[in-house]
């Protein structure tokens, strides 16, 4: 009987490893071959799920999005699952990088960011994913307005900027010190800025 291959399961495996690579090494040396070492894979299968070394940058890219989302669900049980304010609240605490698999996506998301500015496609990409994030997060602040646990004067949008701006500066700065701004201090710093926006 032929062996079943959950080709999904390959893709993310092999996504991952391009994430850890570039976390750990930089762009310049992304490879079919060394994402191939890396998981565990030959260099073949590596270029049957990502053709190019650009097929593997979206497919870091899109792991990450992946892992994001993973993190943003509420866990089963939870009490707070349908509040809007715990739902943003989760949706923030979730980036930040708090343990070494968040700070890598960050240094990858970082690193796709320097090299988007000369590329049309990576560019397109990352602005479409903005949008989709910002029209959630703007979702997220309006419910949270109607239930009365933000301002009710404060801007959607410009709220949800805010935030989602507070965010990568907190990330940039707890990457940039050398693990001097620790998990605590993050959350600490995200707690301030959540509370300065409540009802």
């Amino acid at each position: 009987m032929p062996k079943i291959v959950d080709h999904d399961e390959q893709r993310r495996i092999i996504a991952a490893a391009a994430v850890r690579w570039i976390a750990s090494h930089g762009l310049e040396t992304l490879s079919q071959r060394n994402v191939a070492a890396l998981s565990g894979r030959s260099k073949g299968n590596v270029q049957h799920y990502f053709p190019d070394k650009a097929s593997l940058m979206f497919g870091a890219l899109r792991w990450i999005s992946g892992e994001r989302a993973e993190r943003e669900r509420p866990r089963p049980g939870d009490p707070q699952a349908d509040d809007p304010f715990a739902t943003l609240s989760r949706r923030l605490y979730a980036v930040l990088p708090t343990d070494e698999q968040r700070a890598d996506e960050w240094r990858v998301r970082l690193s796709l960011y320097v090299y988007a500015h000369n590329d049309p496609d990576m560019q397109a990409y990352l602005a479409e994913h903005g949008r989709e994030l910002a029209e959630r997060g703007v979702a997220d602040v309006r419910a949270c307005q109607e239930k009365g646990e933000i301002r009710a004067d404060l801007d959607p949008a410009l709220t949800y900027q805010r935030l989602s701006a507070a965010v990568s500066g907190i990330a940039v700065a707890a990457l940039a010190n050398g693990g001097e701004l620790g998990p605590d201090d993050q959350k600490a710093m995200l707690a301030e800025i959540l509370k300065s926006i409540a009802a």
